[in-house]
């Protein structure tokens, strides 16, 4: 058995779920499970109903709901031909946007957005999407068979980041999709999507499908998961930023979550972990490139020593916490640390010397304000949200000689450097000016030919 998961511009329109589909029938001898995102942009798009619902701009969200409803009718008039299978799954779509829709208008109504709410509203993409998919995939002549994953993935109450359980998501896993592949080729399901243990739906935390399609492939014992996206699988940088990145055949486990972490466009950070745990591989690759191997992310003593790519996030404020005295950091390290995760606010890196704490944190977290002013009761707190965050990520990438002084020469000034403890990463806090160019020139220095 295998997990095959499709990212949503994989799924963006007619000829692309054209490919997925035959993608999917190379495979049908390893009995795929597919899981697939919501349509490219959609999930956009249910942020704004749920927002203008929250505003209770009635008008707009109606308008939004149009726009959702006909493009899914539209795709499905475009990819079934005429008779029981799409009359079924336009039943299907109309059926749950008019659900959605009645669910809108009741937040305008009251002008509340709960987490339990906007997760309920912005999981529909997903649930549109493999209907289509699934309906397509029949009319085509493969045996499909669709299921919920709000039935399989049990989650705890944090709606919008929700956790498995994993014992039990595991357990309603190999119940169902051993049952559900009596008399079926494929299974089609969600990512993303989950549910609590009280039946609410939750959501897996934005980019959350590959992380489904993680668990999925953990609880089946899979040979493999697949995770299908638009890029020629794991890169030396972001393409987007760099033009000229190569293609990287192997990553282990740790290394891949490094990238993660540190905001290189992978995968979900949570992914790595359920695929790890019963050493399944993963397998990044393009579905606008089919023949393309792609990246494959294995145990570690598959993969070679030395760095293996860039990463690097704007999205970071830069803090350093100055002692007023000259011994005593690690208690005011820890005092920090109480307050920052008292308040769920997430840290990136964290160094402390005698006498100076430095830490990067995700910009704009709720509750930090507060925690600032709290800090700054510890020792001298100065806050910069004018820096980035850069990584070399790698195998023993610590031990390679000169990298501080290549990213010296490329960045100018570093305000701070971070090793993994393990290894696999060193960080650098830099100037967020000149960061995209700073990426372009270490990656020259570092994987030019």
């Amino acid at each position: 058995m295998i997990v095959i998961k499709f990212g949503g511009t994989s799924v963006q329109d007619a000829q692309a779920i054209g490919r997925v589909i035959s993608i999917v029938e190379d495979r049908l001898a390893e009995k795929p499970v597919v899981v697939v995102s919501a349509l490219a942009r959609v999930t956009r798009l249910l942020v704004k109903i749920a927002e203008e619902a929250k505003m209770q701009n009635q008008r707009t969200v109606s308008d939004l709901m149009a726009q959702l409803r006909e493009r899914h009718v539209a795709l499905s008039r475009e990819l079934i031909s005429d008779g029981p299978i799409l009359a079924d799954c336009l039943s299907s779509i109309n059926s749950q946007c008019d659900s959605l829709s009645d669910f809108a208008e009741g937040v305008c109504r009251i002008g509340e957005l709960s987490l339990r709410s906007n997760a309920r509203i912005i999981s529909t993409g997903e649930m549109l999407s493999s209907t289509i998919i699934a309906a397509a995939m029949n009319d085509k002549g493969l045996k499909a068979k669709w299921l919920d994953a709000r039935r399989m993935i049990i989650t705890n109450d944090d709606y919008m980041s929700a956790r498995p359980d994993m014992e039990e998501t595991e357990g309603d896993i190999r119940w169902l999709i051993p049952e559900a592949f009596k008399g079926a080729d494929v299974i089609l399901t969600q990512g993303f999507v989950a549910s609590t243990k009280e039946g609410s739906t939750s959501v897996l935390g934005f980019e959350g499908s590959d992380y489904s399609a993680a668990i999925f492939g953990m609880a089946l014992r899979a040979s493999r998961v697949e995770i299908w996206t638009d890029v020629d699988g794991i890169r030396t940088a972001d393409p987007r930023v760099v033009e000229d990145t190569c293609r990287i055949e192997k990553v282990s486990y740790e290394e891949a979550a490094s990238m993660a972490w540190l905001g290189a466009r992978v995968l979900h950070p949570l992914t790595i972990e359920p695929a790890r745990s019963r050493n399944i591989p993963i397998y990044v690759k393009n579905s606008y490139n089919i023949p393309c191997e792609g990246s494959a992310v294995v145990r570690g003593d598959l993969s070679t020593s030395g760095p293996k790519s860039i990463a690097f996030r704007e999205d970071v404020d830069y803090l350093e916490v100055r002692s007023r005295t000259l011994t005593g950091t690690e208690t005011m390290t820890a005092r920090v640390m109480d307050i920052l995760t008292s308040r769920r606010i997430k840290v990136c890196l964290l160094n402390y010397s005698q006498a100076l704490l430095c830490l990067t944190l995700e910009k704009d977290q709720p509750g930090f304000d507060e925690a600032l002013s709290e800090i700054s009761a510890l020792g001298e707190a100065t806050l910069y949200r004018d820096k980035a965050q850069l990584s070399v990520v790698g195998k023993d990438v610590v031990e390679l000689s000169g990298l501080r002084d290549t990213v010296r020469s490329c960045a100018g000034k570093v305000a701070m450097i971070h090793d993994d403890p393990v290894g696999m990463s060193e960080s650098y806090v830099v100037d967020l000016a000149g960061v995209r160019e700073t990426v372009k020139e270490l990656h020259k220095r570092i994987f030019g030919k």
